[in-house]
């Protein structure tokens, strides 16, 4: 029976695994919390205040699953309105992306919608999409609706959660969900047939930009 629990640290690939190499690209309005999220992914922390992203910051994390160890490229790029025509050299070839809103601020969830229309059009026809409202640990200043984004998100066949980089709510969940539903078989590995067991591994950061929200 395998094994449930809350996501771990490993100390590297287990024995007999599969690697899969999958290209992860995070989009969203600037101040969402985009890098705050991949800073509690990666590393674990976050920090209150962070500067804006310049471009693009690329990191690395391994996650998991059963017998297969997924490694995630992840480009976490600039959400000021004047990088957006460099989003396509980012999400192009990407396996997988994470369009980011604040669930305190309904411009950055129509502007999440646009980003969704965008990679349908144009990113990868076969790309994960997972829908994150983050900022969940400021539930009482809340402006956009659980049911309202669930609802988008079913109606466009995307996964979805909210998520708090500050209290770490759903934050590896989001990831594990990405990874779980990647077709592993496509990098010439065994699609995953066993249970949950996941684990999460501490990468060597490559960090190309600074890292904000």
């Amino acid at each position: 029976m395998a094994n449930r629990g809350v996501p771990g640290r490993s100390n590297g690939q287990s024995v007999g695994s599969k690697m899969c190499q999958f290209k992860l690209v995070l989009l969203g309005e600037s101040a969402v919390g985009k890098s705050s999220l991949v800073l509690r992914f990666v590393k674990g922390q976050f920090h209150e205040f962070q500067e804006s992203t310049i471009g693009a910051a690329f990191l690395t994390q391994t996650v998991c699953l059963d017998d297969t160890t997924v490694k995630f490229e992840i480009w976490d790029t600039a959400g000021q309105e004047r990088y957006h025509s460099l989003a396509p050299m980012y999400y192009r070839g990407a396996q997988a992306a994470i369009v980011v809103y604040d669930i305190t601020n309904q411009d950055s969830f129509v502007r999440a919608k646009n980003w969704v229309k965008e990679l349908q059009r144009q990113a990868n026809p076969n790309i994960v999409i997972a829908l994150s409202g983050n900022k969940a640990d400021l539930a009482s200043q809340r402006i956009v609706e659980y049911e309202e984004a669930e609802t988008y998100a079913d109606d466009n066949g995307l996964l979805f959660m909210e998520t708090s980089a500050k209290t770490a709510m759903n934050v590896n969940d989001v990831f594990l969900a990405i990874a779980k539903k990647l077709p592993k078989n496509d990098q010439q590995s065994a699609p995953n047939r066993g249970g949950d067991r996941v684990s999460i591994e501490q990468p060597t950061q490559q960090n190309r930009a600074s890292c904000c929200n």
